[in-house]
């Protein structure tokens, strides 16, 4: 019998073959069929982000695994779980107090960034004094420019640890969900795409420079990996649609050439 390392790396090979569109389906079938895997798999699969809206505040926010307690979830606009928990974990104070300034400055990106959308920032401490943060985003682009259904996800969890007083090595990791359909059902485009980089940077006291230092990192890497999927997926979809363009092409030529012969043949015998 394959031993569970082995068959956790065969349930992630498959992941990463199977459209994100169905992967919490997928994911739901294989924890089924291999119950003790299903802790790794929760931690390590990305799964597409879902939209919940704060009951205190009324606003939206991105749920994932690392808002979850349990079976609820805490908004980034009250601090608070839904549906509610008397334990449930939650930032110290001055984490909590850089993680809703990184909640407005990430909003705002998104809304430059991606022309609208939804972002959501969770902070929480990690051993040596340091903390990490998850950055989210998602927009829905859907019934624009042909689009029945299209949706991008970015993941972006990053571990913050101090080297001294004036520096800092930020762990990114980084995952890219995409799903699109066109209204005329003809094409359907989806995967996802993970990329980890890692960098020293200077900061202040003042936590407002870790801000400013994992903003830089999110940006470069998600221009990266737009630029990746670019060439990956659309490059690639309309090669082969090209292709494909052009071998019915030439094979209507080859039928109309051997039509054409048949009619002359025939014009030729009855001439006879």
């Amino acid at each position: 019998m394959a031993s569970e390392d082995s068959q956790l790396n065969s349930a992630l090979d498959l992941f990463r073959r199977l459209p994100p569109a169905q992967l919490e389906t997928n994911l739901s079938f294989v924890t089924e069929l291999a119950p003790h895997l299903t802790d790794d798999l929760l931690q390590t699969v990305d799964c597409p982000l879902k939209i919940r809206k704060c009951a205190e505040t009324g606003k939206d926010y991105l749920v994932c695994d690392y808002n979850r307690d349990g079976d609820s979830y805490r908004s980034p606009h009250s601090n608070k779980y839904d549906p509610p928990l008397e334990d449930g974990i939650l930032p110290p104070e001055d984490l909590r107090d850089l993680e809703k300034k990184a909640n407005d400055i990430f909003q705002s990106y998104c809304e430059q960034y991606y022309e609208g959308g939804i972002s959501s920032v969770y902070m929480w401490e990690v051993m040596d004094g340091g903390f990490a943060c998850a950055v989210l985003f998602k927009k829905d682009g859907s019934g624009l420019r042909g689009v029945e259904k299209g949706v991008w996800d970015s993941i972006h969890v990053v571990e913050v640890q101090p080297q001294d007083s004036k520096t800092a090595l930020y762990k990114l990791t980084t995952t890219i969900i995409l799903s699109m359909a066109t209204q005329d059902g003809q094409l359907d485009l989806s995967g996802s795409v993970q990329k980890q980089e890692d960098q020293t940077c200077s900061f202040d006291n003042a936590y407002n420079s870790h801000i400013v230092n994992m903003g830089n990192m999110i940006q470069k890497m998600e221009n990266y990996l737009r630029n990746q999927l670019q060439g990956v997926y659309f490059d690639k979809a309309r090669e082969i649609t090209r292709t494909l363009r052009n071998t019915q092409s030439s094979g209507e030529r080859k039928a109309q050439i051997l039509l054409q012969n048949e009619l002359a043949n025939a014009l030729s015998n009855r001439k006879r």
